[in-house]
């Protein structure tokens, strides 16, 4: 569905706006155009990049609140790089701003674009090895990091390091250390140890399901799951065993 232009010129005009909320109904409406939206329309692509690049805390005296930030990020992320002026303020925003929920859009977004943004590797890596970094930052630097330079020799150290870290943060290092180096043992090693972690042991067991037969060798570590009192957390190893090893699963009777 192609972007109707009157609205969008309602919401580039409310980016302006002296009303708060009005800013903010303005660049929510702009962050729901999707990617493929914004495909074909490079007028409307320029004019956009610019207002929310104005729009930045470092370039008005009325500084936008942290949930403008967040829908920027994520409108920024969908028009990719139609704009050059899309990376540089993504890697801004990453970088520099004070609230973590902007930075982890911006990391977000990163990722969406994947590997035409690979000039932002270095940056995702540097706020995975960020211990004073929040972990849901650090996670989606992680998802990021995998996606967008996949292929730089400096990504598998900086998110093979990042396994050894509790919570969400190593079972999203492993995962994405899977999808650059699947034959770096420490990932399917880490998801399947973290099944006995009751915080992100539903976390690791759709890890281990997305990457499918590719996780074979966790296998054991799943079949001793299936054990659980845990309800969800048995329908969720369930489903990753049938996915892995089917005809093992057959045989257990799952």
């Amino acid at each position: 569905m192609k972007i109707n232009m009157q609205e969008f010129n309602q919401h580039l005009g409310g980016l302006a706006h002296g009303e708060p909320s009005i800013r903010q109904m303005a660049v929510s409406g702009l962050a729901k155009y999707s990617s493929t939206q914004w495909q074909g329309m490079q007028d409307g692509v320029t004019a956009a990049v610019a207002a929310l690049v104005s729009a930045s805390p470092r370039r008005t005296a009325a500084p936008p609140d942290r949930a403008f930030r967040v829908e920027a990020a994520k409108a920024l992320g969908n028009i990719g790089t139609q704009s050059a002026a899309v990376l540089p303020e993504l890697l801004r925003l990453l970088r520099h701003d004070a609230e973590d929920e902007v930075r982890v859009e911006a990391a977000r977004a990163l990722g969406k674009i994947g590997e035409e943004a690979r000039i932002a590797g270095r940056a995702l890596a540097t706020v995975l090895g960020d211990p004073r970094a929040g972990d849901r930052l650090r996670s989606v630097a992680a998802w990021a990091l995998g996606r967008v330079s996949p292929l730089a020799p400096g990504t598998a150290k900086a998110l093979g390091a990042a396994t050894s870290d509790r919570g969400h943060v190593g079972v999203c290092a492993a995962e994405a250390l899977w999808r650059v180096s699947p034959d770096d043992s420490r990932s399917i090693r880490t998801l399947a140890t973290r099944l006995g972690d009751p915080v992100v042991c539903h976390a690791a067991a759709q890890a281990l399901y997305r990457i499918g037969p590719g996780a074979k060798d966790a296998v054991p570590a799943l079949l001793a799951a299936v054990r659980t009192k845990d309800r969800v957390f048995r329908e969720l190893v369930v489903m990753a065993l049938r996915k892995i090893d089917p005809s093992g699963a057959v045989k257990a009777r799952l």
